[in-house]
């Protein structure tokens, strides 16, 4: 695990140095819109860049798709995440409650299943080695969609709102079993074995962690939730003065109902 750690924190010291380039360099408003629609442009090569590989040189494009669903469907966080980057690019406009909506996914939900992805990665733990190519591009993937990530602050688009945050975190936690359920009904209708052994998106079926058959998607939502709670709570006592902070609010109104 020591390998996958240090190969990490050299890929966060080339993200953290893109990101100062862009801050410093390329932070004009057309900049800004072709960044953001590259990047996740990028993290999507690098995620089919294996199919792309077997459909031109090896033939094997459909086998190797067959063994991967997770490149059909968005069946994990982190593929949302990465297709949300897109879409989030090709919106004309960023001020608008849908693209909020976007920011405040693919950032506050991007750097859990980015970080994840990089620290916790399945492929390397399967096969822990650097020298295999599929081992090495699902890391590399989750360090560019990193950097797709870490934009969103950097470009100054991420906004701290508490009503609005918790709001679109609700939104998002809500969208993403939709989604769940969506794959695995897709999957469970095919018959090959390869595809039913994936029939667990957002981990809806059963957990990930052995020894946590607890551990699903309700109860990670859950958690996620009042994680993102405490933060917002924390960021609005931070920005905001006392006497308009949420909970000063709502005991206000609390008090008043009382009464």
């Amino acid at each position: 695990m020591g390998t996958l750690v240090v190969f990490n924190l050299i890929l966060m010291l080339v993200v953290a140095c893109l990101l100062l380039t862009v801050k410093k360099w390329m932070n004009g408003e057309r900049a800004r819109r072709v960044i953001l629609l590259v990047a996740p442009i990028v993290t999507i090569g690098f995620h089919y860049s294996s199919y792309i590989y077997h459909s031109l040189f090896t033939g094997a494009g459909i086998e190797y798709l067959s063994e991967n669903p997770n490149l059909i469907l968005p069946i994990y966080p982190c593929n949302v995440v990465m297709w949300s980057a897109l879409i989030y690019g090709l919106l004309p406009k960023k001020d608008t409650k849908i693209a909020m909506l976007f920011s405040d996914y693919i950032f506050w939900f991007g750097i859990a299943s980015t970080l994840v992805g990089m620290f916790a990665n399945v492929d390397f733990i399967k096969n822990p080695t650097l020298s295999d190519y599929e081992v090495t591009k699902s890391i590399i993937a989750h360090a560019t969609l990193l950097f797709n990530v870490m934009l969103i602050p950097t470009f100054g688009l991420l906004r701290t709102d508490f009503l609005r945050n918790m709001k679109n975190m609700v939104i998002s936690v809500i969208g993403m079993y939709v989604i769940g359920l969506y794959c695995n009904l897709v999957l469970s209708a095919l018959s090959s074995a390869e595809f039913a052994y994936y029939k667990n998106s957002m981990f809806i079926s059963h957990s990930p962690f052995d020894g946590l058959p607890f551990l699903r998607y309700p109860v990670i939502a859950v958690v996620a939730l009042i994680i993102y709670l405490m933060i917002f709570t924390v960021c609005d006592a931070v920005k905001s003065p006392r006497g308009s902070r949420w909970y000063v609010l709502a005991a206000a109104k609390l008090r008043k109902k009382d009464k």
